[in-house]
């Protein structure tokens, strides 16, 4: 009796072992994300009333905020790239540079890195800084520029989803394009 008893139990395990054993091997699988169609590099001057115009992509929507400044939305990419105007005075210059430098710097908690390129365009009297943000901050690009005399322009680029370098890659290239052209076709209003 107790060896058919034994004898069962050893039949049972060898059973369910091969069982088991019939099964693929598992393997984990890299993540991996949804290709992101960028809209073309089409671009449209903006006709806003205030002391700038620029250049911006025709699948770009401008939507007015309060006393020149505006949201230009990319509705495909869920970004939104912020734009405040100040007018410069003799007093605020110092204050609006350490600003714009102090509000970049504010996301190095969560930034990998930051990386400033200067920008400089002698023709059009525009000069400022473009930030590049490394890692997963909260905006993963920033500018600002000015005529050091009257105008000052900042612009902040948001994303309405989770910060993750690594899937927003194609995105962020797009966008520093984008970012260039408009720096590069800001023109003040005097």
């Amino acid at each position: 009796m107790k060896i058919f008893k034994t004898g069962i139990f050893f039949a049972f395990t060898v059973l369910l072992g091969i069982l088991s054993s019939c099964e693929n091997n598992y393997s984990p699988k890299p993540k991996g994300y949804f290709r992101i169609a960028t809209p073309a590099k089409e671009y449209q001057s903006s006709s806003i009333p205030c002391a700038y115009s620029f250049e911006y992509n025709k699948q770009a929507k401008i939507v007015a905020k309060k006393n020149c400044w505006y949201d230009l939305k990319y509705p495909n990419l869920r970004a939104t790239l912020q734009l405040t105007y100040k007018a410069v005075t003799e007093s605020n210059l110092d204050t609006l540079l350490a600003e714009g430098h102090n509000l970049a710097y504010e996301h190095t908690v969560k930034a990998d890195g930051i990386e400033e390129k200067l920008f400089l365009n002698e023709e059009d009297n525009v000069y400022g800084i473009l930030f590049q943000l490394k890692g997963n901050a909260a905006t993963s690009m920033q500018f600002f520029v000015t005529d050091s005399t009257e105008h000052f322009l900042r612009g902040v680029l948001y994303y309405y989803a989770t910060p993750n370098a690594d899937s927003l890659q194609p995105v962020n290239e797009f966008m520093l394009g984008e970012m260039q052209h408009l720096m590069e076709s800001l023109k003040w209003q005097n």
